[in-house]
């Protein structure tokens, strides 16, 4: 009798349990589009949310949504970009660069240049390892300047030429880059009521690692 009660209590407990179990799984794509808005990033495709903010909290310089428009710029989110130049992936690591700074972002063992969870998340490291180099020669007066801008620049033309230049380089394509994608930031950032708030990477990625 007792193991007939205990059935009757549970079999009502799974009926009504498992649908919502089953019903979080299916929602698992909203949910992450609301955590990402809750966070400060919108209109970042539904698979890369995740990774986005993943590689957009390493450091507080480097935003979820400056990862984003950065990616936008390389390769409109496009995972087998590969430029005249040889940069590779969503976020066109040059190999070289991809040799130093290359992580794997989905926790699969290995870190693929054109995986997007790894491309991104390697995109996130290396900016964050410029904005503290950037960081550095702020403090020490040998830059001025806005430390997201100065990362951008570097990563696009290389931190040689930020030093050379003592800020961002003369470059036509660097002073394209840099402004285009602290403008396209505001497309990925979420609305305050919500939550709060392709080019020239090649040769930046080079001249970095020659640097």
């Amino acid at each position: 009798m007792k193991h007939k009660s205990l059935a009757v209590v549970l079999i009502p407990v799974l009926l009504v349990t498992m649908p919502l179990l089953m019903s979080g799984d299916n929602d698992s794509d909203k949910n992450d589009k609301a955590k990402g808005a809750a966070q400060g990033v919108a209109n970042v495709p539904g698979e890369y949310q995740g990774v986005v903010l993943k590689a957009g909290s390493i450091c507080p310089e480097i935003t979820p949504p400056l990862i984003a428009a950065q990616i936008e710029a390389e390769s409109s989110w496009n995972p087998n970009a590969v430029s005249e130049a040889g940069a590779q992936g969503m976020t066109q690591f040059m190999p070289d660069t991809w040799a130093s700074f290359g992580r794997d972002g989905d926790g699969d063992g290995k870190a693929d240049i054109l995986n997007p969870a790894d491309s991104i998340y390697s995109q996130g490291v290396y900016k964050c390892a410029l904005a503290s180099e950037v960081k550095e020669r702020i403090s020490a007066g040998k830059l001025k300047g806005d430390v997201p801008q100065l990362a951008l620049a570097a990563y696009n033309s290389g931190i040689g030429n930020v030093d050379k230049y003592g800020g961002i380089p003369p470059f036509h394509d660097t002073q394209l880059y840099v402004p285009k994608i602290m403008e396209l930031a505001a497309k990925y950032t979420a609305a305050k009521s919500v939550g709060g708030g392709g080019g020239g990477s090649a040769g930046g990625q080079a001249a970095s690692a020659a640097a």
